[in-house]
């Protein structure tokens, strides 16, 4: 799609979207991510392309000194002000006929009409099912199996939940007046477990066959699809949803782990898939999020706005300390001289939420990360531990623990923050 579409567009025409995008909320309480929009919007109407140092100087107040290549801030909050536009426009903004965009890999606002045509495309063309013959880079037969499985696990938790929402431990009854967990019982607001899936979609052939299925960290669930589709209708024929997405082996473990200390009794628990996750549900329960750090989906934003750490260069293997730029490298994933040290990682915050709701993400930068994260803060000792460490009830952490393969040590805290409460 020609990306200057809206060169006889006036100015009164952008502030109009502007102040709606201003006054929506969607924004939330993010000062980056409303300093990186009134900076973007202010250059759009000054008719310039400002490159990534300038936003990060002139548009976030960051030191003259500022190293794009050592600090990825810039392109964190880009890419989360490209989310919230997207679901701005599919939420308070669909009435509007045309739309502001912020071009993959650029650093500009360009207003375009909406296409009102691809939604029907999508849904016009034919149901496609994947054959077991068909040649995918993963075989539809195992990723159903995988996902029957999944489905099958979090029925029996459900059931579990059912049956037995009323018996108490005297293990999880300590764990659960712990200050990490606390906060989850204190009223009857539901609590939703969301778990970090990756969501997939089937892309076809000129015969409408499947021909590969996809996993892009860009498209997280079946709106942002119909999003980008939105915005590439070319692509639409043959990129679609067919109701797939896998889970790591490591969250069934720590699903398995955590589950008890929240089947409190007279707790509303609901199990969820990350893509599942809406604005609105993160809004009126309480959260707990178990996966890996890339699966944080919607979460990811209300993860990173109170944040210390930005997301590295080496992508959700690696983690920035914005206050001082240290680097923490999970070795999984990235290449050379980090691969070979067996440096395993893992995040966990708790927080309050937008309305005053507790957030607790437990995220492994890959599975030995999760799997031991999950048995510290499943432990009384290591749970009473960490509440003496912690600086304040709003704290953020990354956990180590080394090895190969299935041979790891138990996870030992290498950092710790206070992180600001999000009211």
């Amino acid at each position: 799609m020609d990306a200057t579409f809206d060169t006889n567009k006036t100015h009164s025409e952008v502030e109009t979207h502007a102040a709606r995008i201003r006054t929506s909320g969607i924004l939330a309480r993010s000062a980056n991510l409303h300093s990186v929009f009134e900076y973007l919007y202010s250059c759009h109407i000054n008719g310039r392309t400002p490159k990534e140092l300038e936003i990060a100087i002139e548009g976030m107040g960051r030191e003259k000194s500022f190293d794009a290549t050592q600090d990825a801030v810039v392109r964190v909050y880009v890419h989360k002000l490209r989310r919230k536009l997207d679901e701005f426009y599919a939420q308070q903004g669909k009435d509007l006929s045309h739309r502001l965009l912020l071009p993959k890999g650029e650093y500009r606002l360009v207003l375009q009409p909406r296409e009102s045509t691809v939604i029907t495309s999508i849904s016009a063309q034919p149901t496609a099912q994947p054959e077991p013959t068909a040649q995918v880079k993963t075989k539809p037969t195992k990723i159903n199996l995988l996902l029957a499985v999944t489905v099958f696990i979090l029925l029996l938790l459900n059931l579990f939940f059912i049956l037995h929402g009323r018996t108490v431990f005297s293990a999880e009854t300590t764990l659960r007046n712990q200050p990490l967990w606390q906060p989850l019982f204190v009223d009857d607001r539901p609590t939703l477990l969301v778990l970090g899936d990756y969501f997939i979609f089937a892309q076809s052939n000129s015969n409408g066959n499947v021909k590969q299925l996809v996993r892009d960290f860009e498209v997280n669930s079946p709106m942002e699809l119909a999003n980008y589709l939105q915005l590439n209708p070319q692509e639409a024929e043959y990129k679609f949803d067919i109701g797939l997405s896998y889970l790591p082996t490591s969250t069934a473990y720590a699903l398995n782990k955590i589950s008890p200390i929240l089947n409190a009794p007279d707790k509303t628990v609901q199990v969820i898939l990350a893509s599942q996750l809406n604005p609105e549900a993160l809004r009126n329960s309480h959260i707990v999020y178990i996966g890996h750090l890339s699966g944080l989906g919607l979460l990811a934003d209300a993860v990173f706005d109170v944040s210390g750490f930005t997301v590295g260069s080496g992508g959700f293997d690696e983690l920035v300390d914005s206050s001082n730029g240290k680097t923490y490298i999970n070795s999984n994933g990235m290449p050379g001289e980090h691969s070979k040290n067996g440096q395993h990682l893992a995040y966990l915050a708790a927080f309050n939420g937008p309305t005053n709701n507790r957030i607790i993400a437990v995220a492994g930068f890959r599975d030995a990360g999760l799997i031991e994260l999950s048995n510290i803060i499943t432990s009384e000792k290591n749970v009473a531990e960490l509440s003496t460490q912690a600086i304040s009830s709003n704290f953020e952490a990354i956990y180590q623990t080394t090895g190969f393969g299935q041979t790891t040590t138990p996870a030992k805290i290498i950092t710790v923050k206070s992180i600001k409460n999000n009211r």
